[in-house]
């Protein structure tokens, strides 16, 4: 096989969120209380929320309580330290751009995604664009509710829970992966993973190829890439191996 023929590879981290027992108000979650050791340093290294920017720390201190904080913290410290260790700088110099829907910029030309859901975080790594979905099975929620308003209508009145909620992953991945809004994807035929088409809205004619990621149990979680040329997704377990220190395409991810 030419090199020409290989799969992109869309490195994938699970990172749990839970809050620690001491992060019971905002002062703890954003203060001097370890919040993330380090995998890339056998963990000899803690990580706080010092790592994390101003704009990060300030949406912590937004959310709903000190539990929610926590666990974007955690999130945001683990994507950080994923890309330290892809690009060679420290986890407080990692910067990005934010594009007008959300979507995180290239980090030194590294490409990557963040999605949270419950005690749950998932990061991606890749050399292309790249979006990531996890979502967890909240029973409160009316998943049929749900699909009823952002799934095509075939594919929100078939299926069961479960394969309604793995539809609604594949939806935000295919967002995401283009830097757009979820009411700019609706329509999208879902129901199976490959190669999915827009036929109509603001990305009409646009092509994802979406593959679905073995999750944590109680969620489900998808990858997207734009474009029909299939990806090889790796899934890791954050802490249970080191990060790559430059990953399968080279320093940064560059092409």
């Amino acid at each position: 096989m030419s090199a020409v023929d290989l799969k992109p590879e869309i490195e994938l981290w699970f990172v749990t969120t839970t809050p620690l027992p001491a992060e019971h108000d905002m002062g703890a979650v954003l203060g001097s209380i370890p919040t993330v050791r380090s995998c890339s340093t056998a963990g000899e290294v803690v990580l706080g929320a010092d790592v994390l920017d101003a704009a990060e720390r300030d949406r912590a201190r937004r959310l709903a309580s000190p539990a929610d904080a926590a666990r974007y913290v955690r999130a945001h410290v683990a994507a950080r330290e994923l890309l330290a260790a892809r690009t060679g700088l420290r986890p407080a110099d990692v910067r990005w751009e934010v594009g007008p829907h959300g979507k995180p910029g290239p980090v030194v030309g590294q490409r990557w995604n963040l999605s949270r859901s419950g005690d749950h975080a998932l990061v991606a790594l890749a050399e292309t664009d790249v979006g990531v979905d996890v979502q967890v099975r909240d029973p409160r929620v009316d998943v049929h509710r749900l699909a009823a308003r952002f799934l095509a209508p075939g594919d929100a009145r078939s299926g069961t829970d479960g394969d309604l909620w793995r539809r609604f992953s594949r939806l935000e991945a295919c967002a995401k992966a283009v830097g757009g809004r979820l009411l700019d994807v609706l329509g999208l035929d879902v129901r199976a993973p490959g190669i999915v088409r827009a036929d109509g809205g603001p990305w009409r004619g646009q092509e994802w190829w979406v593959s679905d990621v073995a999750a944590p149990a109680g969620a489900v979680a998808a990858c997207a890439t734009p474009g029909p040329r299939p990806h090889a997704p790796r899934t890791r377990v954050r802490g249970a191996e080191p990060p790559s220190p430059t990953g399968p395409f080279g320093v940064g991810g560059t092409r």
